[in-house]
């Protein structure tokens, strides 16, 4: 183990995987309830690994400040959104990090962006509605050089399922 991640364990669920390309496969879903005014209750659907079921009961809530006609008691949905991408990013830079054989003393992540409320709220055709811009940094400490968390960094952008689904286009389809 190097940085709490089980690396054998890894290896394992790779070669698992080269033999076995339809256990490669993660589904995930949740239900959200309309929970009064902008508040919103998320329950997540079990996830499927391959084969395997994996039981899940989570909930989390979500509101919106004064300003956007909520009560400040809960994070926003953008909270949420670039929280999912930093939990993404972050496992990815910690794996890569241990794959190279780096001890890390610490790691912090921030990302921030800017919405212009004018397209969400229909004032203005020409602003865009959802971030046009998100700012990364990762700031670490540890037994690597810069020169490798850089890399390190560069395979994130590469290989985060948050990130690309972020950073590329995705379909959108009803069901």
């Amino acid at each position: 183990m190097l940085n709490g991640i089980n690396l054998k364990g890894l290896q394992q669920y790779v070669d698992l995987i080269k033999n076995a390309p339809n256990e490669a496969k993660s589904s995930y879903g949740i239900t959200a309830t309309w929970d009064g005014g902008v508040k919103t209750i998320v329950n997540t659907h079990n996830q499927k690994v391959g084969s395997k079921e994996i039981k899940k009961d989570f909930h989390f809530q979500i509101g919106e400040p004064k300003e956007l006609l909520g009560d400040n008691s809960l994070p926003t949905p953008q909270d949420y959104l670039l929280g999912g991408l930093a939990g993404c990013m972050m496992v990815g830079f910690v794996v890569e990090a241990s794959k190279r054989d780096i001890q890390l003393k610490s790691v912090k992540l921030t990302i921030e962006g800017d919405l212009d409320l004018r397209g969400f709220l229909k004032i203005s055709a020409d602003v865009p509605i959802g971030f046009d811009k998100v700012f990364f940094h990762f700031d670490v400490e540890g037994n690597g050089s810069k020169e490798q968390y850089d890399e390190i960094v560069a395979s994130v952008q590469q290989f985060s399922p948050n990130y690309k689904t972020i950073a590329d286009p995705v379909e959108f389809a009803l069901r």
